[in-house]
């Protein structure tokens, strides 16, 4: 029999601090979706980018010992690929920066719509409604 093919999850830093930030609200329902074996039960393989590391390392240093922790995770995890933000991608995401000047987007919010696009990922995991916004389905719930 014939395994499913994995769909690429694109993970935002809303929920890395989620997953890493015990005090965050949505702290129990993105421990209880991020595991390996929901993962493999929905089909998802995470990724995420260079630039969302480093918003998420940036959140984390208020605490020195934790952004290093956090950091360190990520950037040694097997079950993590992390896309490096090529120049076209910078381009789409100042198009659409542009194009959607009243929606708040932040600018690594558009950088990650740029990847997702590019790659064909239609899925996030993610606790900001500007991904829902942008069409994409968002794990574990609409926000």
């Amino acid at each position: 029999m014939k395994s499913k093919r994995k769909e690429r999850l694109f993970v935002d830093t809303s929920a890395w601090i989620a997953l890493y930030d015990t005090s965050d609200v949505h702290h129990p329902a993105a421990v209880k979706f991020f595991t390996p074996v929901n993962l493999r039960a929905l089909h998802l393989s995470p990724l995420t980018t260079n630039f969302v590391f480093a918003e998420t390392y940036s959140y984390f240093c208020r605490n020195h010992a934790a952004a290093i922790a956090v950091g360190e995770h990520l950037r040694t995890s097997r079950a993590l690929e992390c896309i490096r933000i090529a120049d076209a991608d910078e381009e789409v995401a100042w198009q659409i920066a542009q194009k959607y000047h009243d929606r708040g987007f932040s600018f690594v919010d558009c950088l990650s719509f740029a990847v997702m696009t590019r790659l064909g990922c239609h899925q996030a995991f993610a606790f900001d409604r500007h991904f829902a916004q942008m069409g994409f389905t968002i794990w574990p719930g609409q926000p």
